[in-house]
């Protein structure tokens, strides 16, 4: 949808570009739409390159992050969409245990999950904060 807008924005670039001649206005015109059409192509390219990397990081993260398991805890609402928290035991190595949290998920994982259930949690090798919770949710409800 923004890829055709962007194309637009520069079509109408080109076209107030060259019927603008010596007028100050349609100058400006085409300078303005000129700089929408960049905006466009901005977000575009921008969108393009990071929308799948929540995805792309879940997949690493299931191939090399190390497995644990986490009691769930607490199954919530966070604004208009729900999350799951869940706490594993010395996960890291360290004596405190860790308390985990889902993104924000746009259905309520109840029907799926239920408190004191337990889950896997993938925890990056190097990194403890990055890790990726297996709640047994399909992508469309992340």
């Amino acid at each position: 949808m923004f890829g055709i807008l962007s194309v637009l924005g520069w079509l109408l670039t080109a076209y107030l570009a060259r019927g603008a001649g010596a007028s100050a206005r349609a100058s400006m015109f085409a300078w303005a739409a000129g700089f929408v059409a960049l905006m466009l192509t901005l977000h575009t390219l921008l969108y393009a390159l990071l929308a799948d990397r929540k995805a792309r990081d879940a997949d690493w993260l299931r191939r090399h992050g190390r497995a644990v398991q986490a009691e769930v805890v607490k199954i919530g609402r966070r604004g208009k969409g729900w999350r799951v928290q869940a706490l594993a035991v010395a996960p890291t190595g360290t004596a405190a245990p860790t308390v985990f949290k889902s993104d924000i998920l746009r259905a309520d994982p109840r029907p799926r999950l239920a408190v004191g259930d337990h889950i896997q949690v993938h925890l990056h090798p190097t990194d403890r904060r990055r890790y990726w919770m297996a709640i047994g949710t399909e992508s469309k409800y992340l």
